[in-house]
């Protein structure tokens, strides 16, 4: 009875929260998480007897419905399914810049100086797909996520898994040019086909298994124009998007210091873009 009344107070809280959302920031929408699924009892049932007339041959009967069977065998032994309504999609990014031999949170608008070394760092906070792109004076974006030394040039990112550019102990260096250097953040449920196309080779069709799956990183730093970054914004920026600079304490109790950005879109098309400027003076 108690697990009964728990998991319907899970329910209503759940939905409380969808009918409610619009009220939320853009951090609570990124720290919000699905209600747990219970579990069915997986303790394998006996079958029961089944008896057999001796006079009468067992008759084979024709297979049944495949799908119909595929389903039954389905509920009684995996988890539930939940309904195809996603949580609001989310991502925090924060820059990591170089102190001594540590790399540390610092304030996004910070204006930087020739010398110093950063580090973006960026989590969703569901499973989705990301692409980060660097915007030069000449007008041409260069890719720099995915990248093939980061999990083979797999982009897709999942909830609280940080990613963290560029890889390993590499860093972005400003040099003796001052200006504002422009980066995107695209995240994306699915794949988003006009940057895919530019940025990966599918596998070879006539291989057996080959698929969309199967892809190649294209060389790095392939350019890319800045049209189609202009027209991914205009795209995406016409969303319900909602930002938030966040100054304070985390939920572990660590200092955090991020931006937090938003849509309320809850389908498997829901998509964001967010502009990054790292100001050098």
């Amino acid at each position: 009875m108690k697990l009964i009344a728990g998991i319907a107070m899970g329910i209503l809280g759940f939905i409380a929260w969808a009918q409610n959302d619009s009220d939320l920031t853009a951090r609570q929408l990124f720290l919000i998480t699905a209600p747990a699924v219970p579990q069915p009892d997986a303790t394998p049932k006996k079958a029961p007897a089944v008896k057999v007339k001796p006079v009468v041959p067992p008759v084979k009967k024709p297979p049944a419905d495949t799908a119909s069977t595929n389903h039954q065998k389905n509920s009684d032994t995996s988890a539930l399914v939940v309904p195809a309504s996603y949580t609001p999609l989310a991502l925090k990014y924060s820059i990591l810049q170089r102190k001594g031999t540590n790399y540390e949170e610092v304030d996004p608008e910070t204006q930087f100086r020739t010398g110093d070394r950063i580090r973006v760092k960026v989590e969703a906070n569901a499973t989705a797909y990301l692409y980060i792109v660097m915007g030069g004076s000449s007008g041409q974006w260069s890719v720099i996520f995915p990248s093939k030394d980061i999990d083979g040039g797999n982009n897709q990112v999942h909830a609280g898994k940080p990613c963290t550019i560029p890889p390993g102990n590499d860093s972005f260096y400003f040099d003796e040019t001052a200006g504002v250097e422009k980066v995107s953040l695209v995240l994306s449920r699915a794949p988003e086909p006009d940057l895919e196309k530019l940025i990966y080779k599918a596998g070879d069709p006539s291989r057996t298994g080959d698929s969309q799956e199967h892809k190649t990183i294209m060389a790095q730093n392939n350019p890319i124009d800045g049209t189609v970054v202009g027209h991914l914004r205009d795209q995406m920026l016409s969303r319900d998007l909602v930002f938030e600079k966040f100054d304070g304490t985390a939920a572990d109790g660590k200092p955090e210091k991020a931006f937090y950005a938003a849509t309320k879109d809850k389908s498997d098309k829901a998509q964001l873009f967010v502009d990054l400027k790292l100001v050098h003076k």
